[in-house]
């Protein structure tokens, strides 16, 4: 049992590895890595003490990087852990496992084992960056390597083990694997991770044992240390910074947060495994073997599948793949009904309460705004999320590459992706925009329009990379969290006023990653 649930971990961490999604977010954990502990000088920091920053000790680059990768990963990694269960179905492994003894318990603790690989890969890179900024900074020559890994062990990897159960047990639910599973994410991590800060719920972070442990520090040093504030995100901070030597936490202050990251790891098994009381596991399969893809199940013959005429590389019937002569009014109808093809595929499948919330979204939206910037439009552009990870790829649409090879052109057909995208996110924004500019707020409003035009562009790039919509259901939230928490860097409503970038600036940002899009579009295209 043991052996069969490690195989299948192993295998299922070792093709997830080589997916896009797992390189962005490898990548964007380095990153944050570097902004927590930067070599040289930078405003930027994701552990906040008041107006005092740490020398580069080991304990102290271990905790700040370990604070920094269970706030990134347990969003960003819940987006790439999850899925996998989906996959299997359509894959047809699920209709190999079908035929073996593993049980529904062994299946899904595999999975929660390949979960925590997935993590645990991105928490050495990590660590190993950490190790680096030490040596690179020189504050501190000691490498004391038990105290550079101790927040990883008792903070970071038991809270990602928690974010690793949940995405199992998520993938469980028919109505969580999609774009909803990521809506309701969301709002969980803010309030069980970054509300964890705010005290009298359960120390996720180990933030109580933490920051103790530096008041300590500061006291002996004769600082005073009632005033003394802590904080974990990304923030930046202009103002020159005193310094104090925190050697981190030892061996002998690691009681309480082991503790805590015992019974997260005991929830988080179970949380995993609670699915096994509905999931069938592929039972379906064993009981009906002719109900696999359509690819496997038809009959082929000399003639292609089900005895039927080959498939032709001329394309579905009625459509010419050859070049074709069309007039000005022929490729307008063309455009249109591309356009609408498109903006059909965003809202299929949504429910008439969602089209209610969404109408109430833009009427809230289109309220007079009471400042340089409108207070409601960053919460309705939120709400259309759910369409705009669809942009770039065909979830779910079948294999219609040859009916999309009839169209005039793969430029044309992302053209008109990019436009139903830009449709929804006007519609939200047009009328606050035209209320900012009536009240004088012309920067405002000219700052609304670009980023509606931004969040499009990005989530065509997304799925162009990723073929997927997980990237930008990851992405996304993260550039709205930092835009409401006026990081002037990330704000591409323009909600902060002047801080915020120029609008032509998102604009320009906005066109560049629609090229890069249509681009890699069409170099998929010239590969075929």
């Amino acid at each position: 049992m043991v052996t069969r649930i490690g195989a299948l971990a192993l295998a299922d961490f070792r093709e997830r590895r080589r997916r896009p999604g797992y390189l962005v977010v490898l990548l964007g954990t380095l990153a944050l890595g570097l902004l927590a502990a930067p070599v040289g000088d930078s405003r930027w920091e994701v552990f906040q003490v008041t107006d005092l920053h740490g020398r580069y000790t080991s304990g102290y680059v271990g905790t700040v990087t370990a604070l920094g990768g269970a706030v990134w990963l347990s969003l960003a990694g819940f987006g790439i852990a999850r899925g996998t269960i989906g996959r299997d179905e359509q894959s047809g492994v699920g209709r190999l496992l079908a035929a073996t003894p593993l049980s529904r318990i062994g299946y899904l603790a595999g999975k929660f084992v390949s979960n925590l690989m997935l993590f645990g890969s991105m928490l050495l890179a990590l660590a190993g960056t950490a190790l680096a900024v030490q040596l690179v900074k020189g504050d501190s020559d000691r490498v004391d390597v038990v105290r550079l890994l101790l927040p990883y062990v008792l903070v970071t990897l038991p809270l990602l083990a928690a974010v690793a159960g949940c995405a199992v047990l998520f993938d469980t639910v028919p109505g969580l694997r999609g774009g909803l599973g990521a809506a309701v994410w969301f709002p969980v991590w803010l309030v069980v991770v970054l509300g964890a800060q705010a005290g009298g719920g359960p120390d996720l972070l180990g933030m109580r044992r933490i920051t103790a442990s530096i008041r300590e520090v500061l006291a002996a040093g004769g600082r005073p240390v009632d005033g003394v504030e802590f904080g974990v995100g990304l923030t930046a901070d202009n103002r020159v910074l005193g310094t104090f030597d925190w050697p981190g936490l030892g061996p002998g202050e690691a009681s309480g947060p082991a503790a805590t990251g015992v019974l997260l790891v005991g929830a988080a098994v179970g949380i995993a495994l609670l699915g096994a009381l509905w999931f069938p596991r592929f039972d379906g399969f064993r009981a009906h073997p002719g109900t696999g893809s359509d690819e496997a199940a038809r009959p082929t013959g000399p003639d292609g599948p089900a005895g039927g005429a080959a498939v032709s590389s001329a394309g579905p019937a009625g459509f010419t793949l050859g070049p074709a002569r069309l007039t000005a009014p022929q490729l307008g109808q063309i455009g249109f009904d591309a356009l609408l093809g498109e903006l059909r595929i965003l809202v299929r499948g949504q429910r008439l309460w969602w089209a209610g919330v969404a109408l109430l979204a833009m009427a809230a939206a289109a309220v007079t705004p009471d400042g340089p910037s409108h207070a409601v439009l960053p919460f309705a552009m939120l709400w259309p999320m759910l369409l705009w990870s669809r942009m770039g790829h065909r979830a779910d649409g079948g294999n219609i590459d040859q009916l999309l090879g009839a169209c005039p052109s793969p430029l044309g057909r992302g053209l008109a992706g990019l436009l139903a995208g830009i449709v929804p996110a006007l519609a939200v924004a047009v009328v606050p925009a035209l209320r900012l500019a009536t009240a004088g707020q012309s920067r405002a409003a000219a700052g609304a329009l670009a980023g509606a035009l931004l969040i499009p562009a990005l989530a065509l790039l997304c799925g162009s990379l990723t073929r997927g919509p997980r990237l930008f259901q990851t992405v996304y939230p993260l550039l709205w969290y930092g835009m409401i928490n006026h990081v002037s860097g990330l704000d591409f409503l323009g909600v902060s006023g002047e801080r915020a970038p120029a609008p032509l600036t998102v604009a320009g940002l906005a066109a560049a990653l629609a090229a890069a899009a249509l681009a890699l579009d069409a170099i998929r295209h010239a590969a075929r």
